[in-house]
């Protein structure tokens, strides 16, 4: 089940849930035409959201703004919920309501197509249709609203006239050539003919196979290469990241260069898409000259007041490379602000236009302005981490414990700052030294432990007493790493790769919280932590025989 991106919004559906039927009637009503309203590139107050919904004006003003991106979510998952309450039958309403199917059918577009119009704000509710069953309809006024409105938004999506006769055969003719001549496979062929004619690709090709399935003596797909074999793909990637041609590839895979490009812009767009990444919003990412004023801003803060004696002070103890890093200079409170506007701001802008790309027609140039962003999000947050980095030692050295590396203890506050500047909110007014000391202590407070029982300091059932809390204290004898390692082996695979990856035991990362490992693994937290109860139980079972 989707989940509400924003709190509040989801605290006041919660709300809705107990608003008698006539009234959320009404409150579903409205919040469809605010959500017609919604500008994604805005940011809204939270008195503004529930005043249009409800009618009511709170007396206590937050005072947070809300996205307009995480708003069109909220929203559209708020009316698909509380409509689905109502149980409304589609007969007893003088509108038209419309299925996902009658929408594909009417305006000549596929149900993929349709779930990027939700996603841009198409609002859906949950009727009752003849059949008897609830599903997602929409409102022909809404629909047709929609269109009116994000006609220069999505040009290519809403070219909703039928094809002409006149098309169908421009369509056909391009594709025999495409296919004989150009040796370009299906999904090519319906992508340059989608782009060209303004068209969705799926309608291109279902207009194509229609044609051959009515005239099987002049087929045209049967022309068309057979796609890159799966197999294919990684030994073309792979090659290509080590230099050779598309050309070449094309040649030694007898496949066209279009083929290649494809395989090669698919890879692309999937690891773009894999990214997770969560901004920190402002007004001023909001604004036409944004990109301008944030330059600006880092720019007149680039040459900040000179360096007091204590921040020029160098520790002696220090080895000559961790001295290296005491040369780089902190940052003014001016300056951190400007660089942690900008990174959150490269992030937004990475956000906008990922959601804009429309793969199938998604063109190298395209991917490399999502990379660009990226890129100088990533500048951005280094210059903030070797700005910081003399904190990391700092609190390295007040945890250095007999038998530990202070290396590994860096390494280990490098990666705790590194998840510090992603969190870090500059608009609470705190110094990020302030924010990143305490994320530093409490990463060290529970790594440390770790780092000695891997060192062999821990009492001999290791990870039976990390996990049993009524015994927190750490014994005074030795266990061998071996033995730790030896236990391991009696437990399955995912069973040993939840431990290793939660108590840092397999010396190559940290610890890591049940929710980072679940993301590794692709399991819920719930269930990260029933694995590791299980393992943690047959391990003391499998100790008290080893």
């Amino acid at each position: 089940m989707a989940e509400y991106r924003l709190d509040s919004i989801g605290s006041l559906a919660r709300q809705m849930g107990f608003t008698p039927h006539k009234t959320l009637a009404t409150q579903i009503t409205a919040a469809e035409a605010l959500l017609h309203d919604i500008d994604p590139a805005k940011a809204y107050p939270i008195e503004f959201i529930i005043h249009r919904i409800t009618g009511y004006r709170p007396k206590k003003f937050a005072g947070d703004l809300l996205t307009g991106l995480a708003l069109q979510h909220d929203l559209g998952l708020l009316i698909e919920q509380a409509s689905e309450t109502l149980q409304v039958p589609t007969s007893s309403l003088s509108e038209v309501v419309l299925s996902i199917d009658d929408v594909t059918e009417r305006f000549n577009v596929t149900s993929k197509t349709i779930q990027r119009w939700r996603r841009r704000g198409l609002p859906a509710r949950r009727f009752i249709f003849p059949d008897g069953k609830c599903r997602v309809g929409f409102l022909l006024s809404s629909v047709e609203r929609f269109f009116a409105a994000h006609r220069e938004q999505v040009p290519r999506e809403t070219n909703l006239t039928e094809l002409s006769a006149a098309e169908r055969d421009l369509i056909i003719r391009r594709a025999l050539v495409l296919a004989r001549e150009g040796g370009c496979w299906e999904s090519e062929i319906a992508r340059r003919i989608g782009r060209k004619l303004n068209r969705s690709p799926a309608i291109v090709l279902h207009t194509v196979r229609r044609h051959d399935q009515d005239h099987p003596e002049q087929a045209i797909l049967h022309w068309a290469p057979i796609p890159v074999p799966q197999e294919d793909n990684a030994k073309i990637l792979r090659a290509y990241r080590h230099g050779i041609s598309i050309k070449s590839l094309a040649e030694k895979y007898h496949q066209s260069r279009s083929a290649i490009y494809r395989v090669i812009m698919d890879e692309r767009i999937a690891r773009l898409n894999r990214r997770k990444v969560k901004f920190i919003d402002d007004e001023l990412y909001h604004q036409d000259d944004a990109e301008n004023v944030m330059q600006q801003m880092v720019s007149q803060e680039e040459l900040g007041p000179s360096r007091s004696k204590e921040e020029l002070r160098i520790p002696r103890d220090l080895p000559a490379y961790l001295q290296e890093l005491y040369r780089t200079p902190l940052l003014s409170a001016n300056r951190e602000r400007a660089l942690f506007l900008k990174f959150n701001f490269h992030k937004y802008q990475f956000i906008q236009a990922r959601r804009e790309l429309e793969p199938q027609f998604a063109r190298s140039r395209d991917l490399d302005v999502l990379e660009n962003h990226r890129r100088e999000a990533c500048e951005m947050k280094n210059q903030i981490i070797r700005a910081n980095l003399r904190l990391v030692v700092s609190v390295a050295r007040k945890h250095l414990r007999p038998n530990l590396n202070l290396m590994e203890l860096i390494s280990d506050g490098n990666i705790t700052l590194m998840r510090a500047v992603e969190g870090f909110d500059p608009h609470k007014g705190n110094r990020f030294s302030t924010y990143a000391t305490l994320a530093l202590m409490k990463g060290f407070a529970r790594s440390v432990p770790m780092m000695r029982a891997a060192c062999g300091l821990a009492q001999t059932d290791l990870l039976g007493e990390v996990a049993d809390h009524r015994n927190a204290s750490i014994a005074d004898r030795l266990v061998e790493r071996d033995h730790v390692r030896q236990l391991l082996t009696r437990l399955d695979e995912s069973e040993r790769t939840v431990l290793e990856a939660h108590y840092g035991l397999d010396d190559s990362a940290c610890p890591a919280s049940y929710e980072e490992v679940g993301q590794r693994l692709g399991l819920s937290k719930h269930r990260v932590r029933q694995i590791e109860q299980n393992a943690l139980a047959k391990l003391r079972e499998e100790s008290t025989h080893f």
